[in-house]
């Protein structure tokens, strides 16, 4: 369970930008396997059929006489290597590294000549987010690119859609949540109830300020909050960017964390019309097909809505322990007594690298023959 702990300390010292009922579930998620628990078979076997759906969600479309559309799924919780927490979001979750290559594929195809993003995210890490917002907002200059909101495009989702030519909110979307935050968790009087004294020893304060073991001094936390007003500013200067707006106006009228519906989202300027995919493809000339009436694209460079694990292939699926058992990904064979096989990952991770290979004619980049 050492390895959730560490990985909870990394996600309270990490600022966010994402939904807060989103950040409450991934800290409940950690906190059981902490405590040694995981999940029912039913949450699993639910995340396994809310993969499916993300999949097929990315569908071929049928005949154009404008060249082709890449659609690029950006769905659930934004990382930037890969999403630790798949348990959490499913290998639905986008990896802005893996994100930028699949943007960057697209927008080399000389047949293509527009890109849909398809977004479907509370948010997540700001890391990697800035710099692919810079990616989005200068592609615009060659090709026309528009974000969908369908339906929920919220905090780092938001940040990256607000870059693109235009941005669709469909009828029952949510949209918005601008703003970053951090949390800090005080375990001291928790720690001092059980007799137990943590002593950090380090090489300066500094270097272990913010730590759970005591009270938030007040150095720290105007660290935490410079930190925090950083990323701000900067998600906060890209909408006025992409929007077209100055930052001001984004403050004072992009709702300072709310999120908005369709309409509303339209009025204050965070989006620019209402509609659905199917409307936005529609004026490419273009529509959705089912996989029967569309050839698959094998030809064309994978855009994955999937992240499995850091890097892009199943040789970087790791687990935690390093007995033979594990090394080969059957944690079933393990006869180390600490062993963390059930957090390892190692099975479901190999599931879900299956599963995005399965579904890779409907997770690639959506293709229309030229005529």
């Amino acid at each position: 369970m050492k390895t959730y702990d560490r990985i909870m300390r990394a996600v309270r010292a990490t600022p966010w930008a994402i939904q807060p009922e989103k950040f409450e579930a991934m800290l409940a998620f950690l906190e059981l396997k902490i405590q040694g628990g995981s999940p029912t078979a039913e949450t699993l076997a639910q995340i396994r059929a809310a993969a499916d759906v993300s999949a097929a969600r990315a569908q071929n479309v049928s005949s154009s006489s404008k060249g082709s559309v890449a659609v690029l799924p950006l769905y659930g919780l934004i990382m930037h290597r890969g999403n630790l927490m798949n348990d959490i979001s499913g290998p639905s979750g986008t990896s802005t590294e893996q994100f930028t290559q699949q943007f960057r594929q697209a927008m080399n195809d000389p047949s293509v000549q527009a890109i849909v993003i398809d977004v479907d995210s509370p948010g997540g890490s700001v890391e990697g987010v800035d710099e692919l917002a810079q990616e989005i907002y200068n592609g615009r200059k060659q090709k026309k690119i528009t974000a969908i909101s369908n339906c929920l495009c919220a905090s780092a989702a938001y940040y990256l859609a607000s870059q693109c030519s235009e941005v669709v909110v469909s009828p029952s979307s949510l949209t918005g949540s601008v703003g970053v935050y951090s949390v800090h968790e005080d375990d001291s009087k928790y720690l001092d109830n059980l007799g137990v004294k943590m002593t950090m020893i380090a090489s300066s304060p500094t270097k272990v300020e913010g730590n759970s073991y005591e009270p938030l001094s007040d150095d720290a936390r105007a660290h935490m909050q410079e930190m925090v007003d950083t990323f701000n500013m900067m998600f906060e200067k890209a909408v006025a960017r992409g929007r077209g707006v100055t930052r001001d106006e984004v403050q004072k009228k992009f709702g300072q964390g709310r999120v908005f519906p369709a309409q509303q989202a339209v009025k204050l300027g965070l989006a620019d019309s209402v509609g659905t995919l199917d409307d936005v493809l529609s004026k490419h000339g273009v529509t959705r097909g089912s996989a029967s009436q569309a050839r698959a694209a094998s030809d064309i460079p994978a855009i994955s809505a999937s992240v499995v694990a850091a890097g892009s292939g199943d040789d970087d699926l790791e687990c935690t322990c390093a007995c033979s058992g594990c090394d080969d990904c059957d944690c079933d064979d393990c006869t180390v007594e600490d062993c963390s096989a059930e957090g390892c990952m190692c099975d479901s991770a190999m599931n879900a690298a299956n599963v995005s290979k399965s579904h890779a004619a409907m997770r690639r980049q959506i293709e229309i023959a030229s005529a």
